[in-house]
């Protein structure tokens, strides 16, 4: 594992050498007469008062938010693609991850640090297995005629979630000592380290901005995932959803300014030619690339889907909605890629995975390490109209993978089914330009 500090936001103007003069000066903005560059001159000739003043304004005071005025960038290499999922649940921070449907992948997996000695040998070549069962996926697929992007996409279902990953990430101050701090208490070294990595490398650049480290209770809970007892009975459940009269009567509010209990009652008495006319007023002109209105964030549906782990990479990436994660568990099944059934592989697809499954047994709490991306967990999720307007432009888009794709579609359906009115442009990108054509 290597983690780099990339940069950080420092003062072009006046220098200083460190994020901290920047969220000092911005927190006397609101109490000091003089004017904010001034402020930003004085913090950057004096750095350790600066350094002071952070910490009397967000420790004594319980000011975090003038630490979000320092933003860090860092370089992430060979971390198992298990513990990008751990940092990549932090909602207020960006990454951008190397690809496995793009890049084809080498022979590069993480042992957990505190595997036993004993066990390690056998742990290399179960993972060593798995590597050459992907290259065998995926010289046949090509063989099959499959484009090399697509075949690259459905081979990776048969690698362990030990694959050494590498990601950028970019996140403010404040939310990344949020990070330090949970994930100093994760049950995994491999991520406990980066935690301590991370904090090692930003008490160099800014001391003052990095003060509430100790985990707390709340902290160990967030870690705890769901078992899994019993799969579904299906691998979609709308468990609670919204009709159109929730935006609809926040739309008659908007056009005619009444309050919101009489915008309901005349929502009820409308037809519905009106009702329809109401939203393609609200819709005129919507672009494939633009937000609807704030009015469909009051839209809400809880879900559960059962997703696989090549499914979640992306699914996570919306991290506007909420989730609740069970862990990965054989009893929900695997998902295997079309293509491999159709090239016949499908009984060596399943040995592997199969063979995967029983070493992963043998690891305890390690078990996840050496399942694979066609593995699976249950995803609880709670989605506003306008997350899941973006949700759809994007995973029903004719580009996007196959797998979320397929996820996505039953999504919008089952809500579509609910809500028609609320979801009537929802769909990918490449459904939008045909539409607008």
């Amino acid at each position: 594992m290597k983690i780099h500090l990339a940069g950080y936001n420092t003062d072009v103007q006046f220098g200083g050498g460190t994020p901290e003069t920047l969220s000092a000066s911005y927190a006397r903005i609101s109490r000091d007469p003089r004017p904010i560059d001034q402020l930003r001159e004085e913090a950057c000739r004096e750095v350790e008062k600066a350094r002071e003043s952070n910490r009397r304004i967000v420790f004594d005071y319980g000011h975090g938010s003038v630490a979000e005025h320092a933003v860090f960038n860092f370089d992430l290499l060979g971390i198992s693609r298990l513990a990008a999922e751990e940092l990549q649940n932090f909602r207020l921070a960006s990454f951008t991850e190397k690809s496995q449907r793009y890049i084809r992948i080498g022979e590069d997996f993480v042992v957990p640090p505190e595997l036993p000695e004993d066990r390690a040998k056998d742990y290399r070549e179960e993972a060593a297995r798995l590597f050459s069962s992907y290259d065998i996926l995926y010289g046949r697929l090509r063989e099959g005629g499959l484009e090399k992007e697509r075949a690259k996409e459905d081979a990776r279902y048969v690698l362990p979630l030990a694959t050494s990953c590498q990601m950028g990430m970019t996140l403010n101050a404040r939310e990344l000592e949020h990070m330090i701090r949970r994930l100093s208490c994760h049950p995994l070294a491999e991520v406990r380290d980066i935690a301590g990595r991370l904090l090692e490398l930003v008490m160099e650049a800014a001391p003052s901005l990095f003060l509430f480290l100790e985990p707390t209770s709340m902290d160990g809970f967030a870690h705890s995932m769901s078992a899994v007892h019993s799969p579904p009975s299906k691998t979609l459940i709308l468990a609670d959803c919204d009709d159109d009269s929730r935006v609809g009567a926040l739309l008659l509010q908007w056009r005619e300014g009444w309050s919101l209990d009489r915008a309901m009652s005349e929502w009820h008495r409308l037809g519905e030619a009106s009702r329809l006319e109401l939203f393609r007023e609200a819709l005129a002109g919507l672009g494939i690339h633009d937000t609807v209105p704030r009015q469909w964030e009051f839209f809400r549906a809880v879900l559960q889907v059962v997703v696989s782990s090549s499914s979640y990479a992306q699914l996570k990436r919306h991290r506007m909605c909420t989730r609740l994660a069970s862990v990965y568990d054989p009893i929900l099944g695997v998902t295997v890629p079309p293509s491999v059934s159709e090239a016949g592989m499908e009984a060596e697809f399943m040995s592997a995975v199969e063979r995967a499954e029983e070493f992963a047994g043998g690891l305890d709490r390690l078990f996840p390490y050496m399942l694979t991306n066609a593995h699976r967990r249950r995803v609880t999720m709670d989605i506003n109209g306008r997350e899941l307007y973006h949700f759809s432009r994007l995973r029903e888009d004719e580009h996007a993978q196959w797998d979320i794709r397929g996820i996505a579609r039953s999504i919008v359906e089952a809500v579509r089914e609910r809500a028609p009115l609320t979801f009537m442009l929802a769909g990918g990108k490449s459904e939008m330009e045909a539409l607008l054509d």
